[in-house]
């Protein structure tokens, strides 16, 4: 399959929320327009955000699972970072030079942390109509994506795109570069994206569009019955392109995009259940990349790597 995501692993582990968890807890240095990469620029919001990282990427550790760890850029597009106070920093390369700083802390002898440079949509995630063309999405995106990809970064990861025209542009970013990459969408429960693009269109098209096609697709900010329903369509109708799925970083609430975008209070599952559920799809669907999204905490990503521990790593 790809070089780094997940390729060579039978199971690899991502972490659990970040933007949603510390946009509640870290509200002194989450910037309205960067959001949780501000926190790279004061002491106490850095360290925050390393404590954040440390949890996940213990729990790891500690079952010697190989992981997936994000930058802190998925906000921080070059429009972004200008109306923001951090409009003089390089954002985006000091972000990946903190997440490779922190790798490091875990010595040679580590179970493997693969650094992804994270990015997500031009818009809202859950609001299609934000999101721009094809060419557009190329222009948008091409500055940040720049940046990054000479950062030392494993792979790229594209994450909560919800519409198929910016995902095709951006791929066709991504595929000039020579950094692996993972396009991750947000979709519904009858297998669409949430621009109504069936899914495996959206990827058969998108590999035949570019040079060199991604390493495989994702899903995030769904729900694991989410995830069962849409990708058991998508193998009905086309079971190599539901082979092209690698993975997912489950919520833990199974409310739809609408009824999730502005809520409040956190809507959540046990972690005992997030754990079974997540992880009963590799059985189902063989997803090999298992990590969490909106809800997830360190204790829903525990029960989730002890049972991923279970498999053989041979």
């Amino acid at each position: 399959m790809g070089r780094a995501f997940p390729g060579r692993f039978p199971v690899i582990l991502g972490e659990g929320s970040m933007y949603e968890r510390l946009r509640r807890g870290a509200a002194d240095t989450f910037d309205p327009h960067i959001a949780y990469a501000g926190m790279l620029y004061d002491d106490t919001g850095r360290e925050v955000l390393a404590a954040t990282h440390r949890e996940y990427l213990d729990i790891g550790q500690r079952h010697g699972l190989p992981m997936v760890a994000g930058t802190p850029t998925w906000r921080t597009s070059a429009d972004r970072i200008a109306r923001s106070r951090f409009a003089a920093e390089p954002v985006n390369a000091d972000g990946c030079a903190f997440m490779k700083e922190l790798r490091a802390a875990y010595g040679p002898g580590a179970a493997p942390i693969l650094i992804a440079a994270i990015t997500g949509p031009a818009g809202d995630g859950y609001k299609p109509e934000e999101a721009p063309d094809e060419d557009g999405a190329m222009r948008f995106h091409a500055p940040q994506i720049a940046a990054l990809a000479d950062s030392g970064v494993d792979l790229f990861k594209v994450q909560t795109l919800p519409a198929f025209g910016e995902a095709r542009g951006i791929a066709r970013l991504l595929a000039e570069t020579e950094v692996p990459y993972v396009l991750s969408f947000v979709i519904r429960a009858d297998g669409t994206l949430l621009d109504g693009t069936p899914l495996d269109r959206a990827t058969a098209a998108i590999d035949d569009a570019v040079p060199r096609p991604p390493e495989g697709y994702n899903i995030n900010c769904v729900h694991a019955s989410v995830f069962a329903s849409a990708m058991g369509t998508v193998r009905a109708r086309d079971p190599a392109a539901a082979e092209r799925v690698l993975g997912i970083d489950a919520n833990t609430s199974a409310k739809t995009p609408e009824e999730l975008d502005g809520l409040d209070e956190i809507d959540t599952e046990a972690p005992r259940d997030f754990g079974r559920n997540v992880f009963a799809l590799r059985a189902v669907f063989g997803t090999r990349y298992l990590g969490g999204c909106c809800g997830s905490t360190t204790e829903h990503m525990a029960e989730l790597a002890r049972r991923c521990a279970g498999v053989d790593a041979g």
